[in-house]
């Protein structure tokens, strides 16, 4: 091999090498899990909750749907993207909604709904994305997840705003007040309390903290976590709900 063939072959190696420490040096930005599931986490490192219904909501405003039949060009859409869902159809003077069932197993139960308002000159659509269950294994989360991710991606245009709730119990073998569960979830979830409604045997709190991303306005005051703690009483279950950026279940 000659000196120029040789000095040749030596750069390329060193641009190789470089472009491999580059890539090598390049700082990988994890993926954020969904809310959902960074509340499970939270949760489940006490022992003394259990877990008993969960819940993801996700809804986006369709902007380019100016009408009816555009509306009904979404669901047709999605009805080719999910061919085995079963589609009903309901239609008032005011408003006119598509839902599907996508699944229903015993492990999660999924809708997926379109929605076109007909009050106003332009219609008003909504896409929504449902999915709840009893369960929230370590096991069972990550399939979930990755689903749950596979079907937002699939089903949505732009990005959705989405409401993630989980509801429990504690099992604490002595009663404690309301207000120091209260604090105590508010500690675990490191929030400010931004207001709340007290009553003699349910307390509502709405909060703030830097563990999520969503949020939402009102009244001047951002927030985007609430708790529903309630008790039964003496000798009964207390119960909760989480949910950011607010709870979307009854409690």
């Amino acid at each position: 091999m000659n000196k120029k063939r040789r000095a040749f072959y030596l750069v390329l190696m060193i641009l190789v090498g470089l472009a491999a420490v580059t890539i090598g040096n390049k700082p990988i930005i994890a993926k954020k899990q969904l809310d959902l599931f960074i509340i499970n986490g939270i949760i489940k490192k006490d022992q003394n909750i259990n877990v008993t219904e969960w819940s993801l909501h996700a809804r986006e405003k369709m902007e380019n749907v100016k009408s009816l039949s555009d509306a009904k060009a979404v669901k047709a859409d999605l009805q080719e993207k999910f061919p085995a869902a079963k589609w009903t159809e309901a239609e008032t003077d005011s408003a006119w909604q598509a839902k599907a069932v996508l699944a229903a197993d015993g492990y999660k139960e999924e809708s997926l709904t379109v929605t076109a308002s007909l009050t106003t000159q332009t219609s008003q659509s909504y896409v929504i994305y449902e999915v709840k269950g009893k369960e929230l294994s370590d096991q069972f989360s990550k399939k979930l997840e990755k689903d749950i991710e596979e079907k937002v991606s699939a089903i949505f245009r732009g990005k959705p705003t989405i409401f993630s709730c989980i509801k429990g119990e504690f099992n604490d073998k002595m009663s404690k007040s309301l207000p120091y569960y209260v604090n105590h979830l508010l500690d675990a979830f490191q929030a400010k309390q931004i207001e709340a409604l007290e009553e003699a045997d349910f307390v509502s709190t709405s909060a703030m903290t830097s563990i999520f991303d969503e949020k939402i306005q009102e009244n001047d005051k951002v927030m985007n976590l609430q708790l529903g703690i309630r008790t039964q009483g003496m000798g009964g279950k207390t119960t909760f709900v989480v949910g950011t950026p607010i709870i979307t279940i009854e409690y």
